[in-house]
This record gives structure tokens, sequence and C-alpha cells, in this order.
């Protein structure tokens, strides 16, 4: 990639230069204030076509403008002030890198003067701190700007590095003395130029003869759908593909809510905590599309070579180094390209597929998600709690089109993604790998403000809660229309999991007995001045939940769910895909496994 430089005359204020940029690009900038970015708020406060989002804590603001991109597609903006302000802007940071989300974040440094020369010194300047080095390892691209005629460049080439290739997060440390400078220098843009695309076709041409054979031979292909699918919006050139050649797929959590849970040929999801059907359907196939898809052990579980061991494997990746990745299966065709320009070359060639080739293919993978579901009659039972498993299928069926909803971390995570149906219109995010507790109610705040017609609904466990419980003023100031369900085991339910499995049951810091003390949700709700209810029990939770869903926000809804309820299924470390807890017998297993 090469540099070109165009340039013109520009005169202004250095701060409102930057806010100019950003109106290009967004609507809102989330932050917090501080003494090294006033000039920069002032300047955001002042434009017409931006709004400044205050927050109660800038990890908050980092988290909405994170949540922002992933709701409406434009640049999601942080600011922070130096120091306590963008050690406060990792968590979102971190959420963005993981993620692949686009989002520029902007730190102010102390005045150019009082920044060290010599790194031996650890501070000169007030709250001066190295952000650059700070940020590198969870940035596509960081820099401290050092004299106001790098302004346009830097900005221009940190956001659109930020949209290139494999996207993710920038960050820019602007000294607070050069935020409030004038700029008489030229306006510099930043332009890319791609070299030896011509190879790189050829390459990818050969590959793509070399798919469709495998395509063409496969008796039980199937697409495992990435998020590369959905940030490269290749959703509707999938769905062509899909239709064309009716080959069943399976939906990563990132992916679910861009296909129909009752499709015939939507297997489900797949990986240590999703479907036993699902799992099943990926350790039987014989041919494997992976689009857009990191192969995490999340995904395919702590042995490589028990994934889905009887399948050749097509991985089509943006980033050239995760098809360098050691914890790799083996794959048979690599292919470093974009998704989108996948399948448009793939389409283009007009090749006829039988349709009627996987007829009993589709068969097999219906009779699975009959006879494995993960809702279950018995999930209904409980009288003294709502069963996570009962809300979330519960959930489905009253849900409104157009709704956002936006799980947290841990339980209350997988639960969504196991037992959610997506039938209706829903967009649902979280942030999945770096996935930190109490994302989800800062989101709201993002997604409210990249879309305020959407209705959102934010679901967090009680442990995760209190992390950014703070922005409860936030929502309430701005009249944030969410509701907030928090599922509410008294206690991190997951890590009590892990310590059943790893500990023999020796609990520590995971409930109030064990020495982790949580807060009355109900009483900080009213406290904040918002509507509160509480779901005491299944039979509670089946009368009210749809009257609920038609409340405007924000809401919090108290879910009481028992203590003792965990995941299930889950894989145990160490057990391949289809080999799920609870157990079930290796006769049953084996006679699934055998085509």
């Amino acid at each position: 990639m090469k540099f070109t430089v165009i340039t013109l005359t520009i005169i202004m204020k250095v701060s409102d230069l930057v806010a100019k940029i950003l109106s290009n690009h967004t609507d809102c900038v989330f932050g917090g204030q501080g003494g090294s970015v006033v000039h920069l708020v002032d300047s955001i406060t002042k434009h017409q076509k931006l709004k400044f989002i205050s927050g109660q804590n800038e990890q908050a603001s980092s988290i909405a403008a994170d949540s922002y991109f992933r709701t409406c597609g434009k640049l999601g903006v942080a600011i922070g002030t130096s120091g306590p302000g963008i050690i406060n802007l990792l968590q979102g940071i971190a959420c963005s890198y993981f993620d692949s989300v686009p989002s520029l974040y902007i730190s102010g440094a102390p005045v150019t003067s009082q920044i060290r020369k010599n790194k031996n010194i650890r501070q000169i300047g007030f709250q001066e701190m190295e952000v650059v080095n700070l940020v590198k390892p969870i940035t596509k691209y960081a820099v401290l700007i050092k004299n106001k005629v790098q302004i346009e460049y830097e900005f221009q080439k940190a956001i659109e590095l930020a949209f290139t290739a494999r996207m993710g997060p920038v960050l820019i440390d602007l000294p607070d003395d050069i935020q409030r400078q004038s700029i008489y220098k030229p306006k510099v843009f930043y332009k890319k130029i791609e070299t030896n695309l011509v190879t790189k076709n050829t390459i990818i041409s050969k590959k793509i003869s070399e798919s469709i054979k495998l395509i063409k031979k496969a008796k039980r292909p199937l697409i495992l759908v990435g998020n590369g699918v959905k940030f490269s919006k290749s959703q509707n050139l999938l769905k062509k593909f899909i239709n064309i050649t009716n080959i069943p797929y399976a939906c990563s959590w990132a992916t679910i809510d861009d296909f129909d849970s009752n499709d015939k040929i939507n297997a489900g999801t797949f990986g240590v905590a999703a479907s036993r059907y699902g799992n099943f359907t990926v350790q039987n196939a014989d041919l494997l599309i992976c689009l857009g898809l990191r192969l995490s052990p999340q995904i395919i579980g702590a042995k490589k070579n028990a994934f889905a061991p009887k399948a050749k494997k097509i991985l089509v990746e943006i980033d050239k180094y995760e098809l360098l990745s050691h914890q790799l299966p083996k794959i048979d065709i690599k292919i470093n390209h974009d998704v989108n320009d996948f399948l448009k070359k793939i389409l283009s060639k007009n090749i006829f597929f039988d349709k009627n080739k996987y007829v009993k293919w589709i068969e097999k993978i219906n009779f699975l998600k009959i006879k494995y579901p993960i809702t279950k009659k018995r999930h209904y039972n409980n009288k003294r709690y709502v069963n996570p498993y009962a809300f979330f299928n519960e959930l489905s069926k009253y849900i409104k089109k157009d709704t956002i909803l936006i799980p947290d971390a841990s339980a209350n995570l997988i639960w969504c993604m196991q037992a959610f149906k997506k039938t209706k219109n829903t967009k649902i995010f979280t942030a999945l790998n770096h996935s930190p507790m109490g994302y989800s109610v800062p989101a709201s705040v993002g997604a409210f403000f990249a879309n305020k017609k959407k209705r959102i609904i934010s679901i967090i466990g009680d442990g995760s809660m209190p992390m950014n419980i703070q922005e409860l003023e936030t929502i309430k100031n701005f009249n944030v229309n969410v509701i907030i369900f928090i599922i509410n085991n008294s206690g991190y339910g997951l890590i009590k999991q892990t310590q059943e499995t790893w500990l023999k049951s020796n609990f520590s810091g995971v409930d109030k007995q064990s020495g982790l003390s949580l807060p009355n949700n109900i009483k900080i709700g009213k406290a904040y001045g918002i509507k509160t209810i509480s779901l005491k029990n299944n039979h509670d939770m089946i009368r009210n939940l749809n009257k609920i869903l038609k409340l405007r926000g924000p809401v919090i809804v108290d879910v009481n769910i028992s203590p003792k309820t965990r995941v299930s299924p889950k894989i145990d470390s160490g057990q391949p895909l289809h080999d799920m807890s609870p157990k079930i017998s290796k006769k049953e297993i084996n006679k699934i496994m055998k085509n």
C-alpha cells in the first residue's frame, strides 16, 4: 500500500477542524470531560451536525461508541482526557479490536512542552501517560500528534485504516495546546493505493476453482457463517448462494440475527456452549465452507484435530495472520480475501448446482434439531423461579420487530444465544471476543443514539450490572428507550459451574456465602427514578412478558433465576464438539456420527 498527498489551503482552530472531520463520518461523539479535552468537546458541542453524549464514565462511553457502529454502521467515536480518561477508554477499544469494529478514540494529552522526551522519566505533564505504546496491541493504528500540520493527514489516515481490510479501532493522542491553536498550513488528504492486485486475483481465481470442485464433490457440505459476512455486508450474496446451492449453514453467535432460526437448512449454532444439534451437524459434515470465521477454541473446542474430523475445510479470511494461527485445524484451501468479493466471484461463474443433492443431509439435520432441542418442557415446570431457557424462548415469541437485542456476558449471553429463536427483524449483538461484564447497559446508549426508532432490550446478569451501573443516570438523562432485563441468579453462575468442574464446588467470590455481595437492583432502579418490575417465577414471566415488551423505556426488570441453574448443554474441557454435557450414551453418539 502506498500513500499520496493532495493539498489545499485552510485556516481554522484545530479543535474546530477535528469536529469538522468527525462530522463527515458520524453524528455522535461519546465521552467524558477533562482538562485536556475541553477545547475538543467545546468544538464538537458547537458543531451543528454533531452531538456530544456525556457518559458517567469513559469506559461506558467507549462501549457506547463501539455499539454505535454495530447499530448504524457509522464510525464510533469516543473521547477521554489524559491519564484516567484514556485508561477508562481501554474497555471499549478492546471490544472494538477483537470484534473488528471500526472506531476512533481520541485521548487528550498534556501540552507538548510537558511531554517527556526521555522515556526513563515517569511523568512530566499532569496525568501524562505513554498512550500510544499502551494501546498499540489493541488498535490498528495509534499516533501522538506533535504538530498541528499533522492533523488533517493523521485523522484521515486513521479513519481510512479503521475501515480498511480487517476493520478495527484507531487512536489519536492530541495534546491540549495543539487543540487550541489556529492552523494555517495546507490541508492534507490521505489516500490509499492498492498494489499487486493482478497477482493476488490470479491466486484467488485458482483457489475459487479448487473450492468449487470440493463443493461439487461433497455430500454433506455445511457453510459456517462468521462475523466477516456481516461486516463485509455479504448477507444478501450469501443468501443468494445458499438459495442456488441449497447447502445448509450454521451461524456463529455474531451472525444469528441475519437468518431465520426456523429455516430448514439452518443448522443452528455451534461451539463449546451452543446447541447439541448444531455441533452434531458440524461433526457429521464432509465439507466446511468457513466464511469470515475465526476458528477460535470457543468454536472448535480444545482439540483442533477433533473438529469436524471427516470434513475437508475451506477458509475465507481477510486477515492473513489468522490463516497462520497455530490453533487452526487442517485447512485444505486457505483464501486470504474479502468474503464479499469471494462470493461475487463464485456467483459470477453461473455454475449449476443440483439442489436435490442434499435432501438426505437436510433431513438428518432436521431430525437432530427435533431430537435435541435446547428448550424443553421441563424448563417450564419450576414454580419458584424463572428458568432462563423458558425466558429466552418466550422472549423469542413476544419480541417486537425492529428491536435491538444486546445480551451481556457469561451465562446470560450463552442462554440467550442457545435459546432465543430469531424469526423477526431483530438485530442481536454484543462484544463477543473481549466479552466484558457490564457491556450491554452502556451499549444500549450507543444503540439508542444510532437509531432512536428502534426498541432496545438489554440483557445483563446481576453480577455484571454493577460494572456500569452508573450509566443508569445517562439512560435516565437521555430517556433511552431500553428495557433492561437483569438475569438475577444471586451471583456468578457460570463461574460456579467452572468451580464445580475444576474445584469440587469449592465456591469463592461467587455469591453472598462465598464473599461476593451484590446490590438490590430494584432499589437502585427506583433511586435513579427508573420504572422497575420483578418477574418472580415462570408463571409470572409468561403472564407479564408481553405486557412489559409494550412499555416504553427506560425500564428495569429483575428476573428471578435459581442460583442452581446451569448452562446446558456445554462441552467439558478437552471433549470434542459432539460429546456435550449432560452426557448421552456412546452408543447414541456413535449412531449419529455414523453416516
